[in-house]
């Protein structure tokens, strides 16, 4: 939303000239544009990226309305990330290359403001609500038992209403009540830029809340979460080196008896130290099942009662020990999963949006001039983003992929109340593994 200025530009003082959007001159007399061919590459990218952008988060929300599989309270999250990613490929980044390519903003001072506040406020907005994955995803595996319970759907929706509030009211009065100074409009004719990051201290003041804190907290999360996750799948493959009993489970709660009276006591001691461990790995294989209401792809496939049936059903079904290595191979399969669609998305955010706000905290507070090229690749980068996210859903979850597939392929997914995708590559609505 801020940009270096034309080589040519006047320059009135020279923090704002630096964070100029546009002059009157054309790309093209700048020397942006050494070609038509290149004119004509950079409107192709542009066009592309905003019709992929479109496509990719429109397949999101459609993904969740039509397969029920998908319809869970965690992810609204992604549902506001998807539509605020929407936005911004449907206005901001036509908008952006329309402004570029022409050189002046031809749309008056009214439409400019418009469009800087929509634009600010839509890209913090989706910055917020990759963080509010990252924590809805963290608590879920921290607090297990207790925020399952009390994250209801009126509760995602409070956290999404406050993340989108919280980008208004950061941006909003901001951008509307610099623009003028003493009733008099300080932006001139032809040029559309948020004053207030003419200051130094006001570009660190901005970027710390909209960029550099949710990254850190981002990746503290993470590391968090992947540490926690580390301990989980390492108490599962003890497990797997346990003894396996080929007796049903009710056996099984006398083979720790039946060992203390086996003549062999070495046998004996080696079973009490294997059971101490699993009971130490207890609490965090524990979390790790009762996650399924958090997850937000194919642990929907395997129901609360499937992971943790009551005492009735244990003692009447008995499963196998087999059945048991299955499920618990899923479950640390599911694991990886969600930690690695945690770290893709939250690769593409730090990789897209860091160059751009370190340029922009040099260019305050070091008067470096940055080149135009670099600018608007940069400020490109924040929205790519926005293309990249919908990607990280298809290619590291199971079920958004094959939703996406049928979405595609199929004419009669979406009226078809059984979501039935046999005419594209026999796929069906409940995806197991």
């Amino acid at each position: 939303p801020y940009q270096a200025p034309p080589r040519n530009a006047p320059r009135k003082s020279h923090v704002t000239a630096l964070l100029t959007l546009t002059s009157s001159q054309s790309l093209a007399s700048m020397g942006f544009f050494v070609s038509t061919d290149s004119l004509i590459l950079v409107v192709m990218v542009s066009v592309s990226l905003s019709i992929l952008t479109v496509v990719g988060n429109t397949l999101v929300i459609l993904s969740v309305k039509v397969n029920r599989n998908l319809q869970t309270v965690n992810n609204y999250f992604l549902l506001s990330l998807a539509a605020a990613d929407l936005f911004i490929g449907l206005l901001s980044m036509n908008v952006y290359t329309m402004y570029r390519l022409r050189g002046r903003w031809p749309l008056g001072a009214a439409l400019c403001d418009t469009w800087l506040v929509l634009d600010y406020v839509v890209s913090n907005a989706s910055v917020l609500n990759l963080l509010l994955i990252s924590l809805d995803r963290y608590l879920c595996t921290t607090w297990p038992l207790s925020y399952p319970v009390q994250r209801t759907g009126r509760v995602a929706g409070l956290m999404i209403g406050c993340a989108w509030l919280l980008s208004f009211l950061l941006w909003t009065p901001a951008i509307l009540c610099w623009q003028s100074v003493g009733g008099r409009r300080v932006i001139p004719d032809g040029h559309c830029y948020i004053h207030l990051l003419a200051s130094p201290a006001v570009t660190l003041g901005t970027t710390l809340p909209s960029f550099y804190l949710p990254a850190l907290v981002m990746i503290g999360l993470y590391s968090r979460l992947s540490a926690a996750s580390r301990r989980r799948l390492t108490c599962l493959q003890a497990e797997q080196g346990t003894p396996k009993m080929a007796e049903p489970p009710l056996k099984g709660f006398t083979w720790k008896r039946r060992s203390w009276m086996a003549s062999n006591l070495g046998s004996d001691l080696s079973l009490n130290q294997r059971g101490i461990h699993k009971s130490n790995c207890l609490s965090h294989q524990q979390p790790l099942s009762q996650t399924s209401s958090c997850a937000t792809a194919e642990e929907d496939a395997l129901s609360i009662t499937d992971l943790h049936g009551s005492a009735s059903a244990v003692l009447s079904s008995c499963p196998s020990f087999r059945s048991q290595e299955r499920r618990r191979r899923r479950v640390m399969a599911r694991e990886r999963r969600l930690t690695n669609t945690l770290l893709a998305i939250l690769l593409a955010f730090i990789i897209t949006w860091t160059p751009y706000n370190v340029m922009a905290v040099i260019a305050a507070f070091r008067h470096i001039r940055i080149p135009d090229e670099l600018w608007t690749t940069g400020y490109w980068l924040c929205y790519v983003n926005s293309t990249i996210n919908p990607c990280c859903y298809s290619l590291c979850n199971v079920t958004f992929r094959k939703t996406f597939c049928c979405l595609l392929s199929c004419q009669d997914t979406i009226t078809d109340p059984n979501f039935s995708c046999n005419h594209c590559l026999n796929l069906k609505i409940i995806f197991t593994d």
